[in-house]
C-alpha cells in the first residue's frame, strides 16, 4: 500500500511539474514579439500631405530629399498624435506632450523620444516597417 501511495505522489508531482513547465514555456512564447508589418507609402501621397504625413499607425516626413519615419503613438500611454500647424509640432491629444518635427521630445508627460521606424525606398514610394 506505501508503495502504491509513493508511485501516486511521484506521478502527481511529475504531472503538477509538466503542467507548470508547459505553463511557463506558454508565456514565454507570447512575449516575444510578431515580426513587422510592411507598408508602402506612395510618394505622391506624401508629396499631396505636404511633406508631412500622418497614417494610422506612423507618421512619415519629408525634409528635402530625405525621410523620417515615426510611430504615432505617444510614448506615454499610447495615443495618436496629431500635428499642430500653429506651433509646427507634434502634439498628444491626451496629456499635451510635444514633439519637434524630428521626433525629439519638448514638454509634457512623454518623457522620450518618438519610436523611429525604419523604411527602405523602392520604385512606388517607402516600404515602413510597422511594430
Amino acid at each position: 500500500m506505501d508503495k502504491k501511495r509513493r508511485n501516486f505522489l511521484r506521478l502527481f508531482s511529475l504531472g503538477v511539474l509538466g503542467f507548470l513547465t508547459y505553463g511557463a514555456f506558454k508565456n514565454l512564447t507570447s512575449l516575444s514579439s510578431p515580426p513587422p508589418k510592411k507598408v508602402i507609402v506612395l510618394f505622391e501621397e506624401i508629396e499631396k500631405a505636404k511633406d508631412i504625413l500622418f497614417k494610422e499607425n506612423f507618421i512619415v516626413m519629408k525634409t528635402g530629399s530625405n525621410f523620417k519615419v515615426f510611430s504615432r503613438k505617444c510614448p506615454h500611454l499610447g495615443c495618436l498624435l496629431n500635428y499642430s500647424p500653429e506651433e509646427a509640432l507634434i502634439v498628444c491629444p491626451c496629456h499635451q506632450s510635444k514633439f519637434n518635427l524630428s521626433g525629439k521630445f519638448l514638454s509634457g508627460p512623454a518623457k522620450k523620444d518618438l519610436t523611429t521606424y525604419n523604411y527602405r525606398l523602392n520604385s512606388q514610394g517607402l516600404e515602413v516597417e510597422v511594430f
